[in-house]
């Protein structure tokens, strides 16, 4: 189960289903095969609140619960540890609460290192769009390399580097990062970045420049987002988390998501 019961009444309504997302989506992210061992994270502000839920750091993806993930303030403080006995990693803090510091309007930040993300973070200087992938992506930022991140005034830079309205950053040499409104559009918008960097790999784009000729025309990726945007009264990305959580909990994963029945 994504939700021990013995620490719903240490919860707010609010706290219970956005830790029940955010594990969701720790789960899709190791179904998906995103993820790298332990490391990259998922974060989450729980609403009202300035507090941050983060990945406690020693446990799989696969093993992450609506229980055991940490909740922080911004300054990296420890509110309440989870059920585990592992605490969050310093350089995910860094990264995520310099975006969530300065951009209020991204609830959820999504930082991985697949293997095709990684691979177009080194290869390529900027991501063209190519594939109708890209209509969701616009406009993508980008950051370069300063090796591991450890250092508090290293959040200056990833911050700048990050700016509204992007939601989606290229962190060069190192992976993908996105951010959304809520736990659901964040992470559509990385199954989005994922799969341009996927058809970059497929395309042999990481070696080669993109012919002109494929490169879609800004008309014909503002009309097309337009058009997309109409088809999304929940929220982007709502209805396709909707859909992988009813998977799992047909699995018997247990997501606690409070979707609606189809009936």
């Amino acid at each position: 189960s994504l939700l021990y019961t013995i620490k719903f009444e240490q919860w707010s309504r609010e706290e219970c289903e956005t830790r029940c997302k955010l594990a969701t989506a720790y789960r899709l992210t190791h179904l998906f095969g995103w993820d790298e061992l332990i490391y990259g994270h998922i974060t989450s502000r729980i609403p009202g609140s300035e507090h941050l839920l983060i990945n406690a750091f020693g446990l799989h993806y696969n093993e992450i619960t609506a229980s055991n993930l940490v909740k922080i303030d911004i300054a990296g403080n420890v509110i309440d540890p989870g059920t585990s006995k592992f605490s969050f990693q310093q350089t995910g803090y860094i990264i995520h609460s310099a975006i969530h510091e300065q951009r209020p309007d991204l609830n959820t930040l999504f930082h991985m290192h697949s293997a095709a993300g990684t691979a177009v973070s080194t290869a390529v200087d900027k991501i063209l769009p190519i594939s109708q992938n890209s209509v969701y992506l616009e406009p993508i930022s980008y950051h370069p390399f300063r090796g591991i991140v450890v250092a508090e005034h290293e959040k200056e830079e990833i911050a700048e580097n990050f700016q509204s309205p992007s939601k989606c950053l290229l962190m060069k040499n190192h992976g993908l990062l996105t951010g959304g409104i809520s736990v659901e559009e964040a992470f559509f918008l990385m199954f989005m970045f994922h799969g341009i960097c996927q058809v970059y790999v497929d395309a042999g784009y990481t070696h080669r420049l993109v012919p002109e000729d494929k490169v879609f025309c800004p008309d014909m990726m503002k009309t097309s987002l337009e058009a997309c945007e109409m088809q999304v009264e929940e929220g982007l990305g709502v209805r396709d988390f909707q859909a992988l959580c009813r998977q799992l909990d047909l699995a018997g994963w247990e997501t606690g998501y409070p979707y609606y029945d189809l009936d």
